[in-house]
């Protein structure tokens, strides 16, 4: 069905679809006027809470930023999807469980207890820098598992058996 010419807009084309008969403009003009300077390419909304490191969301990206890594970095990193990371940043997305921040903080090399409460610093007390694989996160993760289950009395035996193995 075409509109009587009368009708139709300069420059438009009737489109004839079940769900929309309304005449679509080949070069529509935006509903509001363009920002000066603005290149018509859509950017990631100016929310000041997406930056803000008191939430967790703000915390887990500053920490990606500061390793230099992109979400997609960082998920694999992880071991989650990129959906998984790009929530995480989300002020109103979902948050990483227990053992994805100790990944996260390990990967990116800031404090855990900052990444996760926003207590403290981020920065790791010297020498512990390094950045861990996750076959590293789950030798700690077994070791600590076993240094609970080690009665009171023979901790510090435990300690220097460690040191022992390490010290030549």
């Amino acid at each position: 069905m075409r509109l009587p010419s009368d009708v139709a807009l300069p420059n438009a084309r009737c489109t004839v679809s079940k769900r929309t008969p309304v005449p679509a403009v080949d070069s529509p003009e935006p509903p509001f006027p363009a920002p000066p300077g603005d290149s018509g390419v859509p950017t990631e909304p100016a929310n000041e809470d997406i930056a803000d490191v008191t939430r967790l969301s703000g915390r887990v990206r500053f920490a990606r930023t500061l390793a230099g890594f992109s979400k997609a970095e960082l998920a694999r990193r992880v071991g989650v999807c990129l959906s998984a990371a790009v929530q995480w940043e989300l002020v109103k997305g979902t948050s990483p469980t227990v053992n994805n921040l100790v990944k996260i903080a390990t990967i990116a090399g800031v404090g855990f207890e900052w990444l996760a409460s926003g207590r403290g610093s981020p920065k790791l007390a010297d020498g512990m820098q390094d950045f861990a694989c996750a076959a590293d996160l789950e030798f700690e993760m077994r070791l600590i598992t076993a240094a609970r289950a080690v009665p009171r009395d023979r901790r510090e035996l435990v300690i220097d058996f460690a040191r022992s193995i390490v010290d030549p």
